[in-house]
């Protein structure tokens, strides 16, 4: 028993280059755990935001949509909706140039008439506060900051969007349901729809999206809705959108980003455990003396090559440990990167099963890549110590 209390000292005592070897494998894992870590988390945490905003980022429970006005169909079926309870609001989007008098250069804008009521789900934030609940009391837009930088204007100056002029009364600063590059094809301006003919905008030839944001009662399921009426979507050229099927597109998208982030992380982790497997074939090779020490100190071979895997599963369990922690580093910075490219704001937290699949990961990989060259140390003979300048003295004895 006294010599097995001994195996520990032996075992730990290694070379600079076989800890050298060891720290980088250690590193590998830790970056490869770090990669897988974070991605789950932040999809986790994306995806949980996506289900508790789903009707923020539709602004309704069901939108239908058209690239031309609604027909009597339409109109018939809405105020059947009206009838039995919902709210609709209407949004009409195009893109138009835009002007401020005294000021240089026009600016190509993203337009978006809206009626009173809409959105009505989810907070727009604007710059001054509270303006979005003034915007239908006059003639008022809306709009980016960039669209004042463009046209070097300020709050309170006049915008023509063509015939009609609009006083700009804030600025956007949260919209749900967009991302930073939703302004790609321009700033954009938001006014209010009983204004939309005195554009003289959307005439013949011109391209809009006309928009109907229902809010359905509770005892009326937009998926119902949709499934009665999809005859009618279909010959009108209408398209529908609910809730769920915004959750569920967005979702998707996540988690196939999720996946091709995590086989760059798996790489990372397997090249760790080539590197493991290359320091411990190092580091046992430079122990055959010591493991010949430990045989004739009465420890048998499978003892010995327990102890040499357990401590492959403690080098898992470091470069995990580390790993765990640069991951969960990474998903509380992740918001703060892409938080401008996310259509949800998104609130970090630990998600026990990436932490726990981070870990486990970790010490298997180890594990795994050590085995080969930990289970040769069965074959050292306990003689091995006193003909270690022989040929073949390493061998297992006859």
């Amino acid at each position: 028993m006294s010599g097995w209390r001994a195996i520990p000292a032996l075992a730990w005592h290694d070379t600079r280059t076989a800890r050298r070897r060891l720290i980088v494998s250690v590193s590998a894992i830790s970056l490869g755990i770090a990669a897988l870590v974070a991605t789950d988390s932040f999809s986790a945490d994306v995806v949980r935001s996506v289900r508790e905003q789903s009707r923020a980022l539709l602004g309704a429970d069901l939108s239908l949509s058209s690239s031309q006005k609604f027909g009597a169909p339409m109109d018939a079926l809405l105020d059947t909706l009206k009838a039995q309870g919902a709210a609709v609001g209407y949004a009409t989007t195009f893109t138009s140039m835009a002007v401020v008098p005294g000021r240089p250069g026009t600016r190509l804008v993203q337009v978006r008439a809206v009626s009173e009521g809409t959105p009505f789900y989810g907070v727009i934030e604007t710059d001054p506060a509270n303006r979005w609940a003034e915007l239908q009391r006059g003639r008022h837009a809306l709009v980016d900051a960039s669209l004042l930088v463009a046209l070097d204007a300020r709050v309170g100056d006049t915008l023509y969007l063509g015939f009609a002029r609009f006083e700009i009364t804030g600025t956007l600063k949260v919209v749900p349901g967009d991302a930073g590059l939703a302004t790609a094809l321009g700033p954009r301006v938001y006014i209010p729809d009983r204004y939309l003919d005195e554009t003289r905008l959307l005439g013949f030839g011109s391209r809009a999206q006309y928009e109907a944001l229902v809010k359905l009662p509770a005892a009326l399921s937009p998926a119902r809705v949709v499934a009665r009426a999809r005859p009618m979507f279909e010959a009108q050229k209408v398209r529908s959108r609910t809730v769920r099927e915004t959750e569920r597109n967005l979702t998707q998208g996540i988690e196939q980003l999720n996946k091709f982030l995590g086989v760059v992380g798996l790489v990372a982790l397997l090249l760790g455990g080539i590197g493991v497997a290359s320091a411990i074939s190092a580091y046992v090779s430079d122990r055959m003396d010591t493991v010949a020490v430990l045989r004739c100190l009465g420890a048998t071979g499978p003892q010995v090559t327990a102890m040499y895997v357990l401590e492959a599963a403690l080098l898992g369990v470091i470069g995990a440990a580390l790993g765990l922690a640069l991951g969960v580093g990474a998903q509380l910075l992740l918001p703060r990167v892409f938080g401008d490219f996310l259509p949800v704001g998104v609130t970090p937290q630990l998600d026990p099963a990436a932490l726990g699949s981070g870990l486990a990961i970790g010490v298997w990989t180890a594990t795994l890549f050590a085995l080969r060259p930990v289970l040769s140390v069965r074959d050292v003979s306990p003689m091995a110590v006193l003909r270690r300048d022989l040929p073949g003295a390493r061998s297992k004895a006859r």
